[in-house]
């Protein structure tokens, strides 16, 4: 997935200095609330370059999820009366 394609469905970039990571670099990913309890992560920048993955982390799966699995996770949040951010 693109990071513009992360951007169009509604994810948030998160940027981490090195001062808070202390890892020698700065480095992004994004983010995105779909429900309460229930938050989408990507890969960082400095693991890719035009493929990002998207998981969740409290699910015990390293499979990443599709575009149309997260636009079905944004359907289903929608439907329940949830506003996602734009």
């Amino acid at each position: 997935m693109t990071e513009q394609k992360l951007l169009e469905l509604g994810f948030l970039k998160v940027e981490v200095l090195d001062e808070e990571s202390q890892n020698g670099y700065d480095y992004y990913y994004y983010m995105l609330d779909i429900l309460p309890g229930l938050s989408l992560i990507s890969s960082a920048s400095d693991e890719s370059t035009e493929n990002w993955n998207v998981y969740n982390f409290d699910w015990d799966s390293n499979k990443a999820l599709t575009e149309d699995s997260i636009k079905h996770l944004i359907w289903i949040a929608s439907d329940l009366g949830y506003l996602r951010h734009q």
